[in-house]
C-alpha cells in the first residue's frame, strides 16, 4: 500500500526522548503515513514548568536531524497563550485542505484522559485520531469516550482512507524512557552517574546538549 497522510505526535517533549522517537517510528509504519509531525507545545494548559520553547525545539532539531520521514510542526510553538489540539487541528486542516488525511497520534494517557481536553469531540472533524496500545496493555477510556469512537474506530491499516473522523488503535514494543524520569535523575546526580542510570533513553546529541546548558540542573 502507497504510504498516506501526515502523522501529528503532540507532547512537551522535555527533553524529547527514545520512547518518543519509537512511537512516531511504530506510527508512521504501522499507519503508513508518508510523515510524521512533532508537535511541541507551546504553553500547555495542563502542564506547569515546562522548559522554554526555544530549548526544547532546539532539542527536537537536534534528535530529527538525521531522521527521514519527520518533521517539527512548529505552529504551537508560535502560539501566545495557552494551546488547545481542536485549534491547532482545524489550522492544520485549513492549510493542508480537505483531503489529505491528517492523524492525531495519542498514547494510552492522553486516550485515558482524552474526556479532560476542551472541545474533545470535535477533533475527529478536523483529523483521523490513531491510538498507541505498547505492549499488551490495555486501553480504557472514559464512559462518554467509548461511545462517541464506537462508530469511529476502523482498522490501522485503513484509517487513512478518509482524511478525517476515524479512530483506530496501532501497536508498539513498550519503551521504559520517562521525560519525567531523566529530568528527575540529571536532577539528583552528578551528570555522568544520570546518564548510567537513564542509559539508552537519550539521543547522544540531546544528551550533550543537556549537559552543556545545565538543562534539568545538570552537574
Amino acid at each position: 500500500m502507497i504510504p498516506r497522510g501526515i502523522g501529528l505526535l503532540g507532547g512537551t517533549f522535555d527533553p524529547v526522548h527514545e520512547g518518543h522517537l519509537a512511537l512516531a517510528r511504530a506510527a508512521k509504519d504501522a499507519l503508513r503515513l508518508v510523515r510524521v509531525d512533532f508537535l511541541p507545545a507551546g504553553n500547555p494548559w495542563q502542564k506547569d514548568l515546562v522548559s522554554p520553547a526555544e530549548v526544547r525545539l532546539a532539542m527536537l532539531e537536534l534528535a530529527l536531524d538525521k531522521m527521514a520521514g519527520f518533521r517539527i510542526e512548529t505552529l504551537e510553538l508560535m502560539r501566545l497563550g495557552p494551546t488547545y489540539t481542536r485549534v491547532t487541528l482545524k489550522t492544520l486542516r485549513k492549510r493542508l485542505g480537505p483531503s489529505i488525511p491528517l492523524v492525531l497520534i495519542l498514547g494510552g494517557d492522553q486516550w485515558r484522559n482524552l474526556h479532560t481536553w476542551r472541545s474533545w469531540q470535535e477533533l475527529a472533524e478536523y483529523a483521523d485520531l490513531a491510538v498507541c496500545r505498547r505492549g499488551r496493555e490495555a486501553l480504557q477510556t472514559s464512559p462518554e469516550v467509548a461511545s462517541w469512537a464506537k462508530s469511529r474506530m476502523t482498522s490501522a491499516e485503513a484509517l487513512t482512507e478518509a482524511p478525517a473522523g476515524g479512530i483506530a488503535f496501532f501497536d508498539m514494543a513498550p519503551h521504559e524512557a520517562s521525560a519525567t524520569e531523566i529530568r528527575r535523575v540529571i536532577r539528583t546526580q552528578p551528570f555522568a552517574e544520570a546518564m548510567k542510570k537513564v542509559d539508552g533513553w537519550l539521543p547522544l546529541e540531546v544528551a550533550a546538549y543537556i549537559r552543556a546548558e545545565s538543562l534539568y540542573g545538570a552537574h
